[in-house]
């Protein structure tokens, strides 16, 4: 069966009316997801890209009613390099946020965004919540570990330092309030100590409590500790860096793209993402914060998103779709999820994805894991007997129960299969639909600089092409 069950067709092709195409039945009928957060989980080599989150951008792409896009695009721009030149021969705005310059200098989709924009747009729009706003931006760029409150003061009061030097930047000139110039200050304490001076008595009451509360700091023996963790939390910033000089002079703000409807791809090189943590979570933070502004809906696709640091993402989960908010992630397995996250972030996940998807299955404990949820089946087996004695036969009956689909089975699922759960449904045994077999876009889309060449084309199903689709 499909899901939902009725789709309307046209002679430009199927309008997916904001739902993703997650495959099809093994009849060849479209399975439509239900609007809410998802989880993709496959090994190398399943599909995740081409069945998954090009299938989705399609589907997305396609639809009337198509909502601002933002994939996570970890992989070296892999998604980026092949979807943003069509999409935007289409009439689709779209913008590729690329501080470490992946696709290249020239690349002609680059946008500039500050990742302290969300902090910039509070204080120019609504001042009295720039407390919870740079309390986040903090958060992100100095992060709690588990189970470490008896550590807490060394990471209070770096954060309050980098409240204090975002603050400033912003008093005198909203233009240089970027990461690079927050760690410039941090590098020359002589400077900083000078202008806490200066604002300690000039400043408004937040600022002078903030500056004097600097200056207080500067004075005790953990002084040097307390810097030199601000410090750190900035060195992908420092000058010569190729971030040094991210998000000055930007273009437009996470709000602006959000209402345009644009398709937006956040780029990073693939070898440097676990360094590339406070970045990716501040811009994050930043499309969050005008989503709860009511700057639109947006649509989040999360490509291999264990790659990214993505955990103030995982705890917005619960609020994001009261705001037009989705979240689409795909991983390799659980276990990654649980080594990047953590048991409790994961079970988050689970439990706040509406489908799931599982490509294939390469680990036994996952396998045995849904093979018990897939539950058990009645069934019914039958015996033939006969007697020497006499010339009769007998044959008798008996029920039992055994599992719909073995931990054996799921692990010998054929490549072009997968297994779908969706809440109110459950589950279905359905095929995967590639992204080749998706026209018009298969025709359209470019090569795959990571892996080379186009997936020769050979559609199945036809989408509406979404020529002037933006609103």
């Amino acid at each position: 069966m499909s899901w939902p069950f009725r789709r309307f067709t046209s002679n430009a092709g199927l309008d997916p009316e904001g739902h993703r195409l997650l495959g099809t039945t093994f009849k060849g009928e479209p399975i439509w997801a239900p609007k809410g957060h998802s989880l993709l989980l496959s090994a190398n080599g399943g599909g995740k890209t081409t069945a998954g989150s090009m299938a989705w951008l399609y589907s997305l792409l396609s639809s009337v009613s198509r909502p601002a896009i933002l994939v996570f695009d970890s992989k070296d721009g892999e998604l980026c390099a092949q979807a943003a030149p069509m999409i935007a021969e289409m009439g689709i705005p779209v913008a590729a946020i690329d501080e470490m310059g992946v696709l290249g200098p020239d690349y002609p989709y680059r946008v500039t965004v500050n990742a302290l924009g969300g902090v910039v747009s509070t204080y120019q729009r609504n001042p009295q919540d720039l407390v919870f706003t740079s309390e986040n931006a903090n958060q992100a760029l100095i992060s709690d570990p588990p189970d470490d409150q008896k550590n807490q003061y060394f990471r209070d009061q770096p954060r309050t330092l980098l409240e204090y030097i975002i603050y400033a930047l912003l008093k005198r000139k909203q233009r240089l309030a970027t990461l690079g110039a927050v760690w410039g200050l941090i590098s020359n304490p002589v400077m900083l100590l000078k202008i806490a001076k200066i604002d300690a008595v000039e400043g408004d009451d937040l600022l002078k409590a903030l500056a004097m509360d600097v200056l207080d700091m500067s004075t005790h023996e953990h002084w040097p500790a307390h810097r030199s963790a601000a410090f750190k939390a900035l060195r992908i910033f420092s000058a010569g860096s190729r971030m040094f000089e991210a998000g000055l002079d930007p273009d437009a703000t996470h709000a602006d793209l959000i209402r345009k409807r644009a398709v937006i791809f956040l780029v990073g090189p693939q070898a440097f993402m676990n360094r590339l943590g406070a970045i990716y979570a501040l811009h994050i933070l930043a499309f969050t914060e005008a989503l709860y502004k009511g700057a639109g809906p947006l649509t989040m696709i999360g490509d291999e998103f264990t790659n990214a640091p993505l955990k103030p993402l995982v705890e917005t989960l619960t609020t994001l779709r009261a705001f037009g908010g989705e979240i689409h992630l795909i991983a390799q397995s659980r276990s990654e999820i649980e080594r990047r996250f953590g048991w409790l972030e994961t079970q988050t996940i689970e439990e706040n994805a509406i489908v799931k998807q599982w490509f294939g299955f390469s680990s036994f404990e996952e396998a045995e894991r849904v093979s018990k949820a897939l539950g058990e089946g009645q069934y019914v087996s039958t015996n033939l007997s006969t007697d020497n004695k006499e010339i009769r036969l007998q044959s008798t009956y008996q029920t039992g129960k055994e599992r719909l689909l073995t931990p054996a089975e799921l692990m010998e699922m054929k490549p072009d299969e997968q297994l779908i759960h969706i809440k109110g449904l459950g589950f279905l045994h359905a095929r995967k639909t590639s992204m080749e077999m998706i026209a018009p876009y298969c025709h359209l889309i470019r090569p795959n600089p990571l892996e080379g060449g186009i997936l020769p084309p050979n559609p199945k199903i036809v989408l509406r092409t979404p020529k002037g689709a933006h609103s």
